[in-house]
């Protein structure tokens, strides 16, 4: 079997695909898909994990928090292995596997059932909608998640739901798991606007989005904070980690040829780093102490990374 990872152009996470003689589940983390010929799948319509989807094959799917899950959902609220869904024949059915908080299908709990066109799924305080098709309902639901968690110019989660996805992050470091935040923010970008628009600024922010993109691993989630803005939240990461990859990110940055009506134009970036603290409260002081070190590190000079 041969594994292979895609890149989604538009939400910033890796894909995970696997290639082999026989049909096999495919996470997907986020709905920017070709449309024209989508096989069954569930979508998760309300809860942290909002937009993330799995397509249904050949091969049973455990929804579940546990890592190893086929579509992970790592949530308090579900049990490590919640329930499975598989198919058989033209059919597709759902079964409990003796959760905690039970599944729910339309509202009824049930060990054991058959799953129609638009269905909807309990898990925990999550929702997931079950499409047999790519049905109008499908690609409804697909632009509304677009829309609620994603930045238009970018493609990363905007404000809200970054937060809401590093509050998740920092209820794991409480129980343990390394944590850590850098923020990026683009040196004099208003030169940028006044010198040239804002339709070369956006043009700027979304190629610095993308090399951003290309130097962080699938599993750190990206989000823009506002303007010229962004943050990454990096679980399991330590300070020395987020550290080390800060330092990736400046010089990709910096070493880029930006190329504006036909000059050269040099842009750099100034990155605050912070790792979770136990004397910390929530995700708000992480996302403070990552601020005032960014504003340190303009203070400094630009153009470079701020840790302690």
């Amino acid at each position: 079997m041969r594994a292979r990872l895609v890149r989604s152009a538009n939400v910033g996470q890796v894909v995970h695909q696997e290639q082999s003689n026989t049909d096999r589940a495919t996470v997907i983390a986020g709905p920017d898909q070709d449309q024209r010929e989508r096989p069954p799948r569930l979508i998760v319509v309300a809860g942290t994990y909002l937009g993330h989807q799995v397509e249904l094959g050949a091969v049973p799917v455990v929804v579940g928090r546990a890592g190893e899950a086929t579509l992970s959902l790592p949530h308090p609220s579900i049990s490590r292995s919640h329930c499975r869904i598989w198919r058989e024949g033209e059919h597709f059915y759902i079964e409990d596997l003796g959760s905690t908080n039970k599944t729910y299908l339309n509202g009824q709990a049930v060990m054991r059932a058959e799953l129609k066109d638009g269905d909807q799924i309990g898990i925990g305080n999550h929702s997931l909608k079950f499409f047999s098709s790519a049905s109008p309902e499908a690609q409804y639901h697909q632009n509304l998640i677009e829309m609620a968690v994603h930045d238009g110019l970018t493609g990363f989660f905007n404000r809200r739901h970054f937060r809401t996805l590093l509050d998740e992050c920092v209820d794991r470091a409480r129980a343990g798991e390394a944590l850590a935040v850098v923020i990026i923010d683009l040196d004099h970008f208003k030169r940028i606007n006044d010198h040239f628009g804002h339709l070369v600024g956006d043009q700027v922010l979304q190629t610095v989005a993308q090399l951003i993109r290309q130097l962080t691993p699938g599993h750190w989630r990206l989000g823009r904070l506002g303007g010229e803005e962004f943050a990454a939240a990096l679980p399991g990461a330590t300070l020395a980690d987020a550290c080390t990859y800060a330092e990736t990110l400046r010089t990709g940055v910096e070493q880029h040829h930006f190329d504006i009506r036909g000059e050269r134009h040099p842009i750099t970036t100034s990155l605050g780093v912070a790792a979770w603290a136990s004397a910390m409260s929530g995700s708000a002081d992480l996302l403070r102490l990552a601020d005032e070190r960014l504003y340190r590190a303009k203070a400094n000079g630009r153009n470079r990374v701020e840790h302690d």
